[in-house]
């Protein structure tokens, strides 16, 4: 390889939020993480683990 292939390219974000389902077997079931919401939006209610993209913010 010469060094022009080992030149970093930046990959463009185009989303502005995720979500993770997460899973963990344990013997013959398996567990889901949620986590409760403690903001104002959606408050109290249980969701799967996700959040937004910051301005500046990097894949």
């Amino acid at each position: 390889m010469n060094s022009a292939e080992h030149v970093k390219q930046a990959v463009p974000i185009r989303c502005e939020g995720v979500a993770v389902v997460l899973l963990k077997k344990s013997l013959n079931q398996y567990r889901v993480l949620m986590l409760k919401r403690a903001g104002h939006m959606l408050h109290n209610e249980w969701c799967y683990v996700g959040g937004g993209i910051e301005l500046g913010e990097k894949a």
